[in-house]
């Protein structure tokens, strides 16, 4: 059953569930930016065109908590509106998937960009979290709270029905950004509690922006005064450090850098839930929409693929070249903004092409393929 808006409905283990497709527009649009990040990174050149370090920087402050906030809104509706029983194969299977994803795309790393050896001991130090390698280190964090999420279940379903303890504890959480992080040698540690060793998003510190999501799945964000208040001046103070002091550390993170992003999230959420709204009165609106449904569905399979290709490609050095007689987009110059946002555009087809080959094929019936005529 669909109700309007493009809310669907639907049963799971007894449990009435619903699957907004808000959700999946908001983790659309940051799977979207964090490609385009991810191939700034990689093949900027900020010397010719210094707007790439405020794409960057906007984009590093904002996607992960933004995915966290989604994930916990998904959380909710998904799983914690039931019992621990039904839901906790799911959300065990939904950790594994993650760290699946963080295994491939740090192994791949490892080999491609780091230059190792394809070896067991390359793969069992990705595996066993001796090596986080980079740009996955955030699917290892995915994965880090899918198994945060399954432990705490009953613990966070108490916690949410008394809302002054959840301000208590995010404001603990964000205390703990003052932890002495060179003190945390650990990877697996580290992971959760933060560390100066390697790069990660860690469980603790971030944690506020999963119970958000969680807190705005149980009670709605309908008081939208309040939230646009609170987050605006969390964000302001953010950046008014920012302004004073120059970026605020993101790895490990400061307690400046955790207030950046509030305000761009309650803005992102409200717009995905107007675009929710509109492709649930207007079909055409939806089809238009879809793409970015179908990379908010299926993330981990996209940001997975982009990362093998633009290890790949960096690895290889084969640009798409800018040379005289040219025809667009070769006519792009390299390495610039625009020729980055339009191969991020060209890769994110190119995956959803491959994904559509990989559809299920026809259902038998009656020991025939039914055909499409």
């Amino acid at each position: 059953m669909v109700r309007p808006g493009g809310t669907i409905c639907y049963l799971t283990g007894g449990v009435k569930m619903e699957r907004n497709r808000a959700i999946d527009y908001e983790k659309g649009f940051i799977v979207a930016v964090m490609v385009l990040c991810h191939m700034i990174q990689f093949f900027e050149r900020r010397d010719l065109y210094p707007e790439q370090y405020w794409i960057m920087t906007v984009i590093n402050s904002i996607a992960f908590p933004a995915f966290l906030f989604a994930y916990g809104r998904s959380v909710w509706l998904a799983y914690y509106r039931g019992s621990l029983r039904d839901a906790a194969p799911r959300m065990l299977r939904s950790a594994l998937r993650a760290y699946g994803a963080y295994c491939v795309s740090g192994t791949a790393y490892q080999v491609i960009c780091a230059g190792r050896d394809f070896s067991s001991e390359t793969v069992l130090r990705v595996i066993t979290l001796r090596d986080v390698p980079g740009w996955s280190e955030f699917l290892a964090a995915f994965a880090a709270f899918g198994l945060a999420a399954l432990l705490l279940f009953p613990a966070l379903q108490k916690l949410l029905e008394r809302k002054l303890w959840v301000g208590a504890v995010v404001l603990v959480c964000l205390a703990c950004t003052f932890l002495p992080y060179d003190r945390i040698p650990s990877t697996h540690l580290g992971l959760f509690i933060g560390t100066t060793s390697f790069a990660c998003f860690p469980v603790l510190q971030y944690f506020p922006f999963f119970l958000a999501g969680l807190y705005a799945g149980r009670y709605g964000m309908e008081r939208k005064l309040l939230w646009l208040g609170g987050a605006g001046l969390l964000s302001a103070a953010g950046i008014a450090y920012f302004a004073a002091n120059g970026e605020p550390s993101r790895f490990p993170p400061s307690l400046w850098w955790m207030l950046l992003p509030c305000l761009a999230l309650v803005l992102l959420d409200w717009g995905a839930e107007a675009l929710n709204r509109l492709s649930g009165q207007r079909p055409e609106v939806r089809r238009v929409l879809s793409p970015i449904e179908s990379m908010g569905r299926n993330s981990l399979y996209y940001l997975v693929a982009s990362n093998l290709a633009i290890f790949s490609v960096s690895r290889m050095g084969t640009l798409p070249l800018s040379r005289h007689g040219e025809v667009f987009p070769f006519t792009l110059p390299m390495n610039s903004t625009p020729w980055a946002m339009f191969w991020t555009l060209v890769l994110l087809l190119g995956i959803a092409f491959v994904s559509s080959l990989c559809r299920k094929a026809p259902k038998m019936s009656g020991g025939k393929s039914e055909r499409r005529r």
